[in-house]
């Protein structure tokens, strides 16, 4: 017996678990890291179901734990790639005033610095999962820490929803609650740290300007003529 949500739609597909679980788990972890894709594909539920029927013998839990770090890691390198080799010019063609040259380029210093903790993070972040992969591959980051870190949110964001699925899965709706929950509170960190780091960044560039406008007002000063 597998889980249900309630939604007929979603409850069909956890039906063909039985059967097409593997390639389920593999081909909903992959859609659910494409960019726009991602945020109506269910794939964190696809996971748990999974985990929860590894607990009756009806799927191998080490097969499922690989089928979704594959599906993952490859969802979220298309991503990558695609922002790596159109995403920029896109941003700057149809993005307007929101995202223009210089915002742009403000993303690619913050990615320099601070990639692979957003991508991290953003694995467990509602609405964010499937942006920021995008984001990073348009802002140049490198391919190696993407990587790394794509790696380690998929095999802690894997255990957690295989770890729910086969604890919670009699009670379903509490193993979906429970994830909910930490797709929010990732969120929540995730724009924390955004504010953080932006308001950082604010004070350093309001403290350069003032240091720049005393020295030109030093220098205005020696190279003024005595009066008399």
């Amino acid at each position: 017996m597998t889980p249900h949500t309630g939604i007929a739609p979603l409850d069909w597909v956890l039906s063909l678990l039985d059967s097409w679980g593997y390639l389920l788990v593999v081909v909903f972890t992959i859609l659910e890291n494409l960019f726009v894709i991602g945020s109506f594909t269910p794939g964190e539920t696809i996971v748990m179901a999974a985990g929860f029927l590894t607990v009756k013998g009806h799927l191998d839990v080490r097969l499922v734990f690989l089928c979704s770090i594959i599906g993952t890691v490859t969802g979220s390198n298309i991503s990558y790639f695609f922002g790596r080799k159109g995403g920029r010019q896109a941003l700057e063609r149809y993005g307007g005033r929101v995202v223009d040259a210089e915002r742009i380029l403000a993303a690619e210093e913050y990615f320099e610095r601070h990639g692979p903790k957003t991508v991290l993070i953003a694995r467990f972040a509602a609405v964010f999962k499937n942006f920021v992969p995008v984001i990073a591959g348009a802002s140049k980051m490198r391919i190696a820490l993407f990587e790394a870190y794509t790696l380690a949110g998929a095999l802690a964001y894997t255990t957690l929803m295989v770890v729910l699925g086969r604890v919670f899965g009699e009670n379903f709706d509490k193993a979906l609650a429970i994830a909910r929950d930490i797709t929010w509170a990732g969120l929540a960190l995730l724009i924390g740290m955004l504010v953080v780091l932006w308001m950082g960044r604010r004070r350093y560039l309001r403290a350069k300007v003032e240091e720049l406008a005393r020295e030109a007002e030093e220098e205005a000063s020696e190279h003024a003529e005595p009066q008399g």
